[in-house]
């Protein structure tokens, strides 16, 4: 009799099922996309990056909090060379993520010092990109640090875009700096991404130096 009836109705009792399986989907969905805290966690956007919550965001770089370091003197014949290798990469990143090339490459310039700094001479890391933000990839410890290793110097501006993009202040940043890369030196200092002693200022004077801003063109 059970198997009559389930044979007969057999249509209708699918769609009940189907539509109760999304119910229950969606209700799911809802409370992953948060911490039972009221916060929002990581999701993947459709560009790729991470828009993670401002506390995750800010762990990709907790070794800024520690103590300031000063920008050392770097010659010509250091600068020069790391300036003119990533200089179509940055290029390259800002045609896709609308953040001025000349800040990217004076952030890396900035953080790595031009490139000298264990963490991008020997794991590929100019940005000194942290192990947070769900980062899956290889790790490595540098001074106590742990940060993301790459096997591609490419691969750390990649990341480094993706993660400024997603932000969750993102669309401020475009729309209140736009392409006035001191604005964006200004709006990045404050953003806790580097441990330098005026981190904005060094940027600027990278950026004047060497005539950065032609990139942007």
């Amino acid at each position: 009799m059970k198997w009559k009836f389930f044979k007969t109705n057999w249509f209708p009792i699918a769609v009940i099922i189907l539509v109760l399986a999304a119910i229950v989907k969606k209700n799911w969905l809802s409370v992953a996309a948060h911490d039972g805290k009221g916060r929002d966690v990581e999701k993947i956007t459709d560009n790729g990056a991470i828009a993670t919550s401002q506390e995750t965001q800010a762990s990709l770089f907790t070794w800024a909090s520690r103590s300031s370091v000063n920008l050392p003197d770097i010659p010509e014949t250091v600068a020069i060379p790391f300036l003119q290798r990533f200089g179509k990469v940055a290029a390259g990143e800002q045609e896709k993520f609308g953040i001025p090339a000349s800040v990217l490459l004076a952030c890396a310039y900035v953080n790595s010092f031009s490139g000298k700094r264990n963490w991008a001479m020997e794991h590929h890391n100019y940005f000194g990109l942290g192990c947070g933000g769900g980062w899956e990839g290889a790790t490595e410890t540098v001074n106590g640090v742990c940060i993301r290793h790459y096997d591609k110097a490419w691969d750390s501006f990649r990341d480094f875009s993706k993660y400024l993009s997603g932000r969750n202040d993102f669309a401020t940043l475009q729309q209140s700096c736009g392409k006035d890369w001191k604005a964006w030196a200004k709006a990045l200092d404050g953003k806790k991404i580097s441990e330098v002693s005026d981190f904005e200022g060094e940027m600027v004077k990278v950026i004047e130096t060497y005539r950065l801003y032609e990139l942007d063109k």
